[in-house]
């Protein structure tokens, strides 16, 4: 198995579309091993991070399968299937999107943790105030997730860790960029999936007045895998999800 070094900087989506010329070349056949990731990442001339990616990529539009403990084949339709060009952008966003919700996991959860010990009277009111809001938007489909990313900020403001709160704006901040793709391509708008996020709002504000901190970080987890779940129900194999 040959390839040619990538020689230009645009790393993951190049190397991606140098693996589909490959399949559909037939130069790599179905059901094929492909090498280690270094392997790879010295075939192509591209870093390790670049060739994670791109085989994320890859597994979400179906041209790759990852087997925990056997490696990483070509899937068995690979060289057949149609897929469109659409398909690479909404792969690419459905990566950067798990990513994002992994990062916001960590520092959310740990937040509304925090929040339960440290919040104070006027937090908590502005933590109210915020649930209520979202409330109050569950039929304005369009202005409700923008009332959503204000609740998780003021979660953050919460905890009276400046650092904390920079963060988490920094990633509600990320987050806005992907409401189009949330909305349209994973549904998220769906009624169940807002009174959802309604519910886990409401559990996290109450859990964090009565100073219960694991309950709120359990809380805002489930919170969070709202997103999570239409991610892997839409575009994550299992192989993913873990």
């Amino acid at each position: 198995m040959k390839f040619d070094a990538i020689r230009i900087h645009s790393a993951p989506e190049a190397l991606v579309e140098a693996i589909i010329k490959q399949i559909q070349s037939g130069r790599i056949e179905p059901g094929t091993c492909l090498p280690s990731q270094r392997q790879l990442a010295k075939m192509f001339g591209v870093g390790l991070g670049s060739v994670r990616e791109a085989i994320k990529i890859l597994n979400v539009m179906g041209y790759l399968e990852v087997i925990r403990g056997k490696g990483t084949f070509i899937s068995k339709d690979a060289s057949t299937a149609e897929k469109p060009v659409s398909l690479l952008d909404k792969a690419l966003e459905a990566v950067s999107l798990a990513d994002l919700m992994k990062a916001r996991e960590i520092v959310e959860c740990a937040c509304a943790r925090l929040a339960a010990e440290a919040a104070d009277e006027e937090g908590i009111e502005r933590l109210k105030g915020t649930t209520e809001a979202m409330v109050a938007s569950l039929e304005e489909r369009e202005t409700f997730y923008e009332q959503d990313f204000v609740f998780h900020i003021a979660v953050a403001e919460a905890t009276n860790n400046k650092a904390l709160l920079e963060i988490v704006k920094l990633l509600v901040d990320r987050a806005h960029n992907h409401i189009g793709f949330m909305k349209d391509s994973l549904s998220i708008s769906m009624p169940l999936n807002v009174e959802r996020a309604v519910q886990t709002a409401r559990k996290i504000t109450d859990f964090i007045i009565t100073g219960d901190g694991e309950s709120a970080s359990a809380e805002m987890q489930r919170h969070l895998n709202i997103v999570n779940w239409e991610l892997e129900k839409e575009f994550l194999s299992d192989n993913d999800k873990a």
